[in-house]
C-alpha cells in the first residue's frame, strides 16, 4: 500500500499525466469535434483519410468523452487526491502547532528554543525586546511584544492554502469528467417568434451523456427578435438574436440579446448563437379553407441553389393512411448582386414551393407571396404566412457548470493563500544563565518570502550586540 501511495504521489507521474492531457487537448483543437461541429467531421475525414483512421481509432472526434482522455484525467484526479491528503495532514499538524504557540499557557515555555543569542551587558531587557521587534519589521515580519517574549505567529488558516488548492483541483477534474456524462449539447434552429420545447426532437444536432435526464426539462426556447447587424459598445456584433427561456407555463425565465462573449445563462443552461438563415411560415388548409396545421420551414443560405437558399429538412405530406406520399420543398428566392446572393430577407419576400412525389416527379411548382395560396395534389391547399429570419443556437445544459465555477474560485483562494500568506512561528524571550543573558529564539519558517532563517539569526546577533558566530 505504501508503494502504491508513493507511486500515486510521484511528481513524475503527475507531470507525465499533465503532459499527455495537455498534448491530447492541443491536438483536439485541430480536429473537428462531434459536440460542436458534427457536420464537418465527414468532410475532414474525407480530406485526411490517413489521419482519419488514427483519429477515429483513438476517439479524437469526441476528445473529451473518449476513454483516452477520461482515464488519464481520473488517474490525475486520484494522484491529486493522494497529494491533497498528504498536504492535509501536514496542514493539520502545522495548524495545531500554531494554535498551541498562540496559547497563553506556553508564554514562558522556552524548552523548544532553537537559537541562543547572547544579549550585550549594556542592553537592558526592554531595549533588547524593542530591538528584536524592530529587526523583525526591517525583515518584513510583523512582530510584537507579549509579556516577556516577542511573538510573530501566523494565523492557523494560512497553512491550509496548499491543501485547499489541491482538493479544489480534485473537484475540478472530477466535475469535468462527470460533466461529459451528465451534459447535453446541441444546435437548435428557432425562427423569430417561434417557441420550441427543449427536447431531443427540437434539435438538429445533439449529443447527450448517459446520465442526462430529459424528463426534468420543462422549458422551451423562443427567439423574440433578430438584428442582422447589431451594434453594441460601438462595435458591430453581426447577426444577433434575442433569445428567451420559458418555463412550463410559458413565463419568461431569462431573456437576452446573445452574441459571442455575451451568452444567455440560466442555471445550468447556456445559449449562444452559431449561425442564421431564413424561415417560411406555412399554414395547411383543408378543402373548406380552414387551417388544420401550421409549420415553419427553416432555410439555410446556399450559393449553389438557384434561389440562394435550401431547406434544412423537407416536409412530408401524409395520406389518409398516415404514410408519406409527397414531399414539400420550400425555398426563398434571394436578391442577387454581381458577387452572388444577399444573405438577408429579400425586398419582395416570397417562397418557392415545390411538391414532389416519392419518385421525384414534380406535382406543384409555384412562387407564393405572403397571404397567397396554392392547391395541393392531395386536396386542400397551403398558404404562405410570412418570411423571416431564424437563429441557429448552440444550447448546452451542464449541471456541473456552477460547481466548476465554485471549485475554480476555491482553487484560486487556496492558491492565493499558499502563494502570498506567511506561514511561520517566531518566539523570543530572555533567559538568565550564570549571570549571562541570552535571547532564546524558536523559529519555524514554513513559507516566508522576505527573509530566511540565517538572515534573521545574523540580524538579531547584530542588533543585540553579540559578535557573529559566538553562539
Amino acid at each position: 500500500m505504501r508503494r502504491i501511495v508513493r507511486f500515486l504521489a510521484s511528481p513524475r507521474l503527475a507531470a507525465a499525466l499533465l503532459l499527455f492531457i495537455g498534448a491530447w487537448v492541443t491536438i483536439a483543437t485541430f480536429v473537428p469535434q462531434s459536440i460542436t461541429s458534427p457536420g464537418e467531421i465527414a468532410a475532414w475525414d474525407a480530406a485526411n483519410p490517413a489521419l482519419a483512421t488514427v483519429v477515429n481509432a483513438v476517439g479524437l472526434h469526441d476528445a473529451f468523452t473518449a476513454p483516452a482522455f477520461i482515464v488519464p484525467s481520473l488517474l490525475l484526479a486520484l494522484c491529486t487526491a493522494v497529494c491533497a491528503w498528504q498536504r492535509t495532514g501536514v496542514a493539520r499538524r502545522r495548524a495545531r502547532v500554531l494554535r498551541e504557540v498562540s496559547a497563553a499557557g506556553l508564554a514562558n515555555d522556552f524548552a523548544l528554543a532553537e537559537l541562543s543569542i547572547p544579549v550585550a551587558s549594556d542592553v537592558e531587557n526592554d531595549e533588547a525586546y524593542r530591538r528584536v521587534v524592530a529587526t523583525l519589521r526591517e525583515l518584513g515580519i510583523p512582530g510584537s511584544r507579549v509579556g516577556d517574549r516577542v511573538v510573530s505567529v501566523s494565523p492557523w488558516w494560512t497553512v491550509w492554502g496548499t491543501a485547499i488548492f489541491h482538493w479544489a483541483l480534485v473537484a475540478l477534474i472530477v466535475l469535468m469528467a462527470l460533466g461529459s456524462l451528465a451534459r447535453a449539447s446541441g444546435q437548435m434552429g428557432v425562427a423569430v417568434g417561434q417557441t420550441r420545447p427543449d427536447q431531443p426532437e427540437s434539435y438538429g444536432e445533439l449529443t447527450a451523456g448517459p446520465l442526462y435526464r430529459w424528463a426534468s426539462n420543462d422549458r422551451s426556447i423562443r427567439v423574440d427578435d433578430f438584428h442582422l447587424d447589431y451594434m453594441a459598445g460601438g462595435i458591430s456584433r453581426g447577426p444577433t438574436p434575442t433569445v428567451a427561456v420559458l418555463d412550463g407555463d410559458g413565463e419568461v425565465l431569462e431573456s437576452r440579446i446573445v452574441y459571442p462573449n455575451h451568452i444567455l445563462r440560466h442555471g445550468s443552461l447556456s445559449i449562444y448563437p452559431v449561425d442564421y438563415g431564413l424561415s417560411a411560415e406555412i399554414a395547411m388548409l383543408d378543402d373548406q379553407g380552414a387551417e388544420i396545421q401550421r409549420t415553419v420551414q427553416l432555410l439555410d443560405f446556399d450559393g449553389t441553389s438557384p434561389d440562394g437558399t435550401a431547406p434544412v429538412s423537407e416536409i412530408g405530406l401524409y395520406g389518409s393512411n398516415g404514410q408519406v406520399l409527397n414531399r414539400l420543398i420550400v425555398s426563398v428566392p434571394l436578391d442577387s448582386v454581381p458577387e452572388g446572393f444577399l444573405g438577408r430577407i429579400p425586398k419582395d419576400p416570397s417562397a418557392h414551393v415545390v411538391v414532389a412525389d416519392l419518385t421525384g416527379a414534380v406535382l406543384l411548382d409555384e412562387v407564393l407571396r405572403p397571404g397567397e395560396e396554392a392547391a395541393l395534389p392531395l386536396g386542400g391547399s397551403l398558404r404562405l404566412l410570412g418570411v423571416d429570419y431564424y437563429a441557429r443556437l448552440q444550447i448546452v445544459d451542464d449541471p456541473t457548470i456552477t460547481l466548476l465555477y465554485i471549485a475554480g474560485a476555491i482553487a484560486l483562494v487556496g492558491l492565493g493563500i499558499a502563494t502570498l500568506a506567511r506561514q511561520m512561528i517566531f518566539t523570543a524571550g530572555i533567559l538568565t544563565e550564570s549571570e549571562a543573558r541570552i535571547m532564546a529564539v524558536r523559529m519555524r519558517l514554513w513559507r516566508i518570502h522576505t527573509t530566511s532563517k540565517s538572515e534573521i539569526e545574523s540580524e538579531l546577533r547584530r542588533a543585540l550586540g553579540a559578535t557573529e558566530g559566538s553562539a
